[in-house]
C-alpha cells in the first residue's frame, strides 16, 4: 500500500546532489500515530558509471531499458503508536537525529559513485541468475 507522503525540505549537499525529506506520518489507531520521516536523494545514472564492469556497454543499455536514467537512494525513519499530543516533537527529533549523524555521510564526495556502483552491481547479479 502506497502512503501520502508531502516534501517538507529539500537540501543541497556538498557534493552536489539535492536530499529531500518527506513526511509520511499517518494515524494508525483512535490517537496513536505512526510517525514516518522518509529521506530520498535523486541521482543521474550515466554511461561513465559502467566503466569500471565487463560488457559496460550493454550492461548499460539493459540497465536504461528496465531502471530508467535516475536511481533514488531513500532511508526511512519511524517511530510507532506515538500519542497524537507527541507527534510533532517525535518528528522534529526524527529530521534533527538524522541530520546532526547521516548528512555528512549522505554528503561526502564518493557517496554517489559509490551507491551507484553498487546498485549496478547488485542489477548485474540480478542478470546473472536469469542466465
Amino acid at each position: 500500500m502506497e502512503w501520502e507522503k508531502k516534501m517538507i525540505e529539500e537540501l543541497r549537499l556538498e557534493n552536489g546532489l539535492k536530499v529531500q525529506f518527506y513526511d509520511y506520518s499517518r494515524r494508525v489507531a483512535g490517537d496513536r500515530w505512526l510517525i514516518g520521516l522518509l529521506v530520498k536523494i535523486p541521482m543521474k545514472v550515466e554511461r561513465q558509471d559502467f566503466d569500471s564492469f565487463d560488457d559496460a556497454q550493454g550492461l548499460y543499455e539493459r540497465f536504461m531499458e528496465e531502471n530508467g536514467p535516475e536511481l533514488s537512494f531513500q532511508l526511512k525513519k519511524e517511530r510507532n503508536f506515538i500519542d497524537e499530543r507527541e507527534k510533532a516533537k517525535v518528528f522534529s527529533s526524527l529530521l534533527s537525529n538524522l541530520k546532526e549523524h547521516a548528512l555528512s555521510y549522505l554528503g561526502h564526495k564518493d557517496f554517489s559513485s559509490n551507491y551507484k556502483k553498487k546498485k549496478i552491481e547488485e542489477f548485474k547479479e540480478r542478470l546473472s541468475w536469469w542466465q
